[in-house]
């Protein structure tokens, strides 16, 4: 890259010499610095009398005697002109586009600058006044020569004239063409006035060919699911998304536009001449024995035809549900309800969020000799073997809607519709789902509990969905920790970057998950047309984790970050009104609340709590417990065991903040005293400022009975602050409120 004019001096100004003196000669001035001696230049002009039309200066130069730079310095001195190194200068595009390539390197000079009417001109030979008079004639302006070595003059034409057999060769495995191809001032017409025919033409050609394989090439090694060639003003923009995000690759000659576009056109059958209207297309191609499909978009643009190809591995298709990202719990329960003989099961989540991924790993799991599955899809992205893949076409009249018919007519067991769009399509995919058929299909939802009011509003009636829907996951996809991730102490990790994530420090993706499945408590709920935050609360309780908790629970694992997890998922609003079930908002009466459902809070005042803990899932809450008087510790310990917790005794602030990192407790318990160098204060500060603990609730339990020291643990985020001796009721009635308020974040 040329370095600006202020980095270093590259001009060096040679004084005119005296007037009247006749132009010394290039020898004689070489032999008066003292550069060459007598003998030396004697054989270098004997040299030149048998080699006619062989240029002095570079006889010298291929002698030996001198060099390419005291040869220019010479010459400018000789002329009374300046010379410049070009290494350190900036190069103006304005001047570029003013002289054709074919002069440029004719010639062998390049032009550096525009002052007003005056184009400066770099150049080897200022002697050569038909080159000066044949650019000056092209462009119609001054020439004002400057002198530079020639192999500089030569390489620098090169790089900025780069020549149409070049840079297509250039592999991006091996060279960074960001140096290759530059931002050009050309004009538009040259692209968009090429004929059909030349573009048919070009398009076959062998460097454009190698250029576009080279890009696909290089963003299917760097695991892009999506290219994009942008036209610009004077360039054309070379972007991939990987792992979800655009990056910029480089910027390429405007000129190489519409040769690159016919090229992908041609090869995803599309039409060549039409640019006037978008178009879509498909292709395949293989890599290292891999085979990808790629579809094709094109949208025509002020600047041209931006073209967007979306790269499907078709290896993607045989991906099981334990490579999605699911926690074990969330897995086995997806599964569970996979395993039904019918019934619907719906995954949603906005474009792009791994949901025909998630579908497809269903469908691999469903599949077997005695299961007839077949699929309507737009498009068919993969190809499954074993599995009746058909694509929907508007033209020729195939909907979701009659195709869904038409499957139904072929026997199958599972039934996957690509996306239920409509009322038609919903109605025929639950008369499918209560037929004795297992139905899989998407949905457009910002979580699980909306579907169901989607389908609702969508005209699908309450008692049908609610008797025809098994389960419901909504899910999005976050960036996963590379391995070369640095694990902090609580067991969470930040990125660092390598080369095999390209130093962004993430590599692949993962999906975090929200699956409701539908109680006879939600049914009931769905029927009676509870509201989607009133269906939230029923599946916490029965132990449904949200998006949001289950990405908290991967940041503990150390597979993303907090960051990354906001990025797709907002965090949830506070609400400390938990409630069990849907009294206040269900129409109808709803059931009796079970003995161990939350209470809910009536005009700010807490009922009397149940005896047993919160059901947090699958397990037991866990409690940690850091208390210096170990008969206390043990006292707590048995009154919190009999009260149906897993409870753990740390006998130091070290070692409770060891198990708070390595147990995920939901609430600690701790006393103000601690060992010296860290108290429970100063415990309490490390679990707030960690992320695997920062929402953990924190109760002291202390023999410290002074308010100055009960303000300071507020402050420092306590949720509450007792005084000992503690009654056992009220201590176990504080543990369960602060549950209430705490995210469990381990199943």
């Amino acid at each position: 890259m040329s370095l600006p004019l202020e980095s270093s001096q590259p001009l060096r100004v040679v004084p005119p010499a005296p007037r009247g003196n006749r132009r010394r000669l290039l020898g004689e001035m070489l032999v008066a610095q003292g550069i060459i001696s007598p003998e030396q230049l004697a054989e270098a002009l004997e040299l030149q009398r048998t080699e006619k039309q062989a240029r002095l200066g570079r006889l010298l130069v291929d002698l030996g005697y001198v060099t390419e730079l005291q040869i220019a310095d010479v010459v400018a001195d000789q002329m009374r002109l300046s010379s410049v190194d070009l290494s350190a200068i900036q190069i103006s595009p304005d001047a570029i586009g003013k002289v054709p390539r074919e002069l440029a390197v004719k010639h062998r000079c390049l032009p550096w600058k525009l002052e007003g009417r005056d184009l400066h001109l770099v150049t080897a030979d200022p002697t050569d006044v038909s080159a000066l008079d044949a650019i000056g004639f092209a462009t119609g302006l001054r020439v004002r020569p400057t002198v530079a070595a020639e192999s500089e003059v030569i390489a620098a034409i090169e790089r900025h004239f780069p020549g149409e057999e070049a840079n297509p060769e250039i592999q991006f495995d091996n060279v960074e063409l960001a140096d290759q191809l530059k931002v050009i001032d050309e004009d538009d017409a040259d692209a968009a006035g090429t004929s059909d025919e030349d573009l048919q033409k070009a398009a076959h050609a062998g460097p454009v060919i190698r250029l576009v394989n080279s890009i696909l090439a290089d963003a299917i090694q760097g695991g892009a699911s999506d290219i994009h060639i942008e036209p610009q003003q004077k360039g054309v923009n070379l972007r991939y998304r990987i792992d979800g995000a655009l990056r910029q690759v480089i910027t390429m000659p405007k000129r190489s536009q519409a040769k690159i576009v016919s090229r992908i056109k041609i090869a995803a059958h599309m039409d060549i001449a039409e640019r006037r209207k978008p178009q879509d297309g498909r292709s395949r191609m293989v890599l290292g024995g891999r085979a990808y499909d790629m579809r094709v978009s094109t949208l025509p643009t002020a600047d041209g035809e931006k073209v967007v190809i979306r790269i499907l591995e078709q290896a993607r298709a045989k991906v099981a549900l334990q490579e999605l990202g699911f926690d074990d719990d969330v897995l086995a329960a997806f599964k569970d309800v996979l395993s039904r003989p019918q019934g619907m099961i719906l995954v949603t989540g906005p474009t792009g969020s791994g949901k025909t991924s998630t579908l497809y790993a269903a469908l691999n799991f469903l599949a077997s000799e005695t299961t007839n599955i077949v699929t309507v899809e737009d498009p068919v992205e993969y190809r499954l073997p074993g599995v009746n893949q058909v694509a929907v076409s508007d033209r020729a009249g195939l909907t979701f809607a009659t195709g869904l018919r038409s499957i139904l007519r072929q026997d199958p067991n599972v039934v996957m519709v690509g996306e239920i769009r409509d009322l038609e399509t919903a109605q025929i995919a639950f008369q499918a789902s209560q037929t004795g058929h297992l139905v899989l299909s998407t949905l457009h939802t910002n979580d699980a509990p909306s579907a169901v009011s989607r389908l609702v509003e969508m005209g699908v009636p309450g008692y049908l969905v609610a008797s025809s829907v098994i389960a419901v996951q909504a899910q999005r996809l976050v960036r996963r920790l590379c391995q070369c991730r640095e694990m902090l102490p609580d067991g969470t990790a930040v990125p660092k970057g390598c080369e095999a994530c390209r130093h962004t420090g993430f590599k692949g993706r993962m999906a975090v998950h929200e699956l409701l499945r539908l109680t006879p408590r939600v049914r009931e709920a769905v029927v009676n047309h509870a509201s989607t935050d009133a269906l939230r609360r029923l599946a916490r309780q029965a132990g449904m984790h949200t998006m949001f908790e289950d990405g908290l629970r991967k940041i503990v694992k150390g597979t993303t970050t907090m960051d990354e997890l906001l990025r797709v998922v907002p965090p949830p609003e506070e609400d400390d009104t938990v409630a069990a079930g849907v009294a206040a908002e269900a129409p109808a009466g709803p059931p009796a609340a079970p003995a161990d459902a939350l209470p809910v809070p009536v005009f700010g005042v807490m009922p009397m709590m149940p005896s047993s803990p919160v059901p947090l899932g699958s397990r037991r809450p866990r409690v940690l417990v850091m208390d210096g008087d170990a008969a206390a510790a043990q006292a707590t310990q048995r009154l919190l065991s009999e009260g149906s917790y897993d409870v753990t005794v740390a006998a130091t602030p070290r070692d409770a903040l060891a198990s708070a990192f390595r147990d995920a407790p939901d609430v600690v318990l701790l006393e103000v005293r601690g060992m010296p160098g860290m108290d429970g204060f100063d415990l309490l500060r490390r679990l707030r400022s960690n992320l695997a603990t920062y929402r953990t609730a924190v109760i002291f339990v202390t023999a410290v009975d002074d308010p100055r020291a009960e303000v300071a643990a507020l402050d420092a985020g306590a949720d509450d602050y007792l005084r000992k001796p503690v009654d056992d009721a009220l201590l176990m009635s504080r543990i369960r409120r602060a549950l209430l308020r705490s995210y469990p974040l381990s199943a």
